[in-house]
């Protein structure tokens, strides 16, 4: 009971996030505007904060979509499964492609580089949950065989 809650919860969170992404991708020019007119640092970085955000938006509406499938399946009992490993590897393979976007925008703003290291960090705990749930798919699968 108190396990389908969280489920709920956690996918209304993400249908939430996929709202408010949606709608950034809106509101984005105006603030890159904003950005500029209040940076202190010299040079005008609106087309490139713009490049960035879109391609890291994109990517981020990937990441939200799988994971909403990722609870999608979890909430129907398929936990240790193939379909949620590949679930996890694009998961983490997008957290590098953003790391990277980030690293070619630190050239314009050094303090990207903290999404960079974040996406890194993010990337690398999946990869090692995805090595978990790969080992658990081929025990469930070789118990499934003894019985």
């Amino acid at each position: 009971m108190k396990n389908d809650r969280s489920i709920w919860f956690t996918s209304l969170a993400i249908k939430a996030a996929l709202v408010l992404c949606v709608i950034s991708l809106f509101v984005m020019p105006y603030a890159a505007r904003i950005y500029r007119d209040l940076s202190i640092q010299d040079g005008d970085v609106t087309v490139p904060l713009l490049i960035t955000f879109y391609s890291c938006a994109a990517v981020g509406i990937y990441i939200l979509i799988t994971l909403d499938r990722l609870v999608y399946n979890i909430k129907k009992g398929e936990v240790f499964i193939e379909g949620n490993v590949k679930l996890l590897r694009g998961l983490s393979y997008s957290c590098f492609i953003i790391a990277f976007i980030t690293l070619i925008f630190a050239h314009f703003r050094f303090l990207s580089f903290i999404v960079t290291f974040s996406a890194c960090f993010f990337g690398l705990i999946l990869r090692v949950i995805k090595n978990c749930f790969t080992e658990a798919v081929a025990l469930r699968e070789e118990n499934d065989q003894t019985i």
